[in-house]
């Protein structure tokens, strides 16, 4: 018990020793992209998120809810709108799927009065067949590992009439993705398509599609909606020239289409552990140690099993401490008596003699000489002399010790 407790308390110091030696480190962000409402590294959009609701004039919501959950579903012919298409959409992804169910659902949304900006990586499935376009993406931006490093620069304009002509700078491999539109487009799925933004070479970087009542915007590019976009003076303008477009109704942002529908509920607990360095490695040393006692305590402890000698017969000692007992008293009479009774059960046992009952006379001295083969002679003597002797008699050592061994021999 004593060694479990010093090796928790040694676990704890080397756990504070860590978090210690590695809290005065520089900060170092974390350039993975999440798109999480509740990442506050650059990639992430806790900044972006908490800004948009505090400044949207409408509400804006954040929710982790699919098309299914939140569009309505209409027939083709009927003309009601569901209160839910009061809500403008916004679905900022790595990689998107919409499937056909889902494409329809948002299409005919659209048409109703709805709008929705779609900023994805890569865009796969019925939306993009519907809408017939292709997305290029020369570089990936999981390869730069650290993005405060500068980066080449490129410039971006507005196609709209509206917008003035200042190009703003942008870090190269933010906006590396772009649009290709087929020469033969067919507006099956809506009235019109309009360029909203272009880089250098011409290179589309945002599409609104105009459906029905709502708008439908596509942007290559999702890493501009994030902490870094939304916090850069020279890339936030982007950002709300691209929002504008939703302005007038309530917002709402997805991540079901990044962490899908359990990405609210699914963050570890060490999560906040985990995000400073100084913790992370603490962590890390401790869960360690922990390991390293598992192993060296996980033999099964057992006693060494003692060796029982199996109990001494002390019948013999026993045997003589009384003897000895009997010498010290000088009780020969006593000792001759209780060596007779002794003596008189073996002759019984062994030649049906009872030496207590039967009368001591000629007859029974011969049968006992013949039994035991002894002289008739000193048969009778034997049996004489003990007769002779009680609680009272004096009995000399030497006559003990000749009675005990003439009874012996019989």
């Amino acid at each position: 018990m004593k060694k479990r407790i010093l090796y928790t308390v040694f676990i704890l110091l080397l756990f504070l020793l860590m978090y210690w030696l590695n809290k005065d480190e520089p900060i170092r962000y974390e350039w993975k992209p999440t798109f999480s409402a509740d990442d506050k590294e650059p990639f992430g959009a806790y900044a972006f998120d908490k800004i948009l609701k505090d400044s949207w004039k409408k509400n804006y919501f954040h929710s982790y809810y699919s098309l299914y959950d939140f569009l309505p579903e209409t027939e083709d012919d009927s003309d009601e709108t569901d209160s839910n298409s009061e809500y403008n959409l916004l679905i900022i992804a790595n990689y998107l799927t919409i499937d056909t169910t889902e494409t329809k659902l948002l299409l005919k949304y659209i048409e109703k009065g709805g709008s929705a900006i779609i900023a994805a990586n890569s865009i796969n499935g019925a939306l993009k067949d519907s809408l017939d376009f292709s997305i290029i993406n020369p570089f990936s931006y999981y390869l730069i590992q650290d993005w405060s490093i500068k980066q080449a620069e490129e410039k971006v304009r507005f196609c709209t009439p509206d917008s003035d002509q200042t190009a703003l700078t942008f870090p190269k491999p933010l906006i590396d993705s772009y649009f290709i539109i087929s020469d033969t487009i067919r507006y099956a799925c809506f009235d019109s398509l309009y360029q909203i933004s272009t880089a250098s070479e011409n290179k589309t970087l945002s599409l609104r599609y105009a459906i029905g009542a709502g708008n439908l915007i596509l942007i290559p590019n999702p890493l501009i909606f994030t902490n870094y976009g939304i916090l850069s003076d020279s890339i936030n303008p982007y950002i709300w020239k691209h929002l504008a477009y939703l302005d007038g109704k309530p917002l709402m942002r997805t991540e079901y289409y990044e962490t899908g529908s359990q990405g609210g509920k699914s963050r570890s607990e060490f999560r906040v552990i985990l995000r400073e360095r100084s913790f992370k490695w603490a962590f890390y040393t401790a869960l360690a140690a922990i390991l390293v006692f598992m192993i060296f305590t996980a033999k099964r402890k057992q006693k060494i099993i003692p060796v029982i000698k199996p109990p001494a017969n002390k019948m013999l000692d026993f045997v003589r401490s009384i003897a000895g007992l009997y010498l010290l008293k000088n009780n020969n009479a006593d000792i001759l008596l209780k060596k007779q009774i002794y003596w008189g059960e073996e002759l019984k046992r062994k030649y049906g003699i009872d030496i207590v009952n039967e009368h001591h006379d000629y007859d029974f001295y011969k049968r006992v000489a013949s039994k035991t083969r002894q002289p008739f002679d000193e048969t009778r003597r034997l049996f004489l002399d003990l007769g002779a002797i009680d609680e009272t008699t004096d009995v000399p050592d030497d006559e003990m010790m000749r009675l005990v061994a003439k009874m012996n021999e019989f």
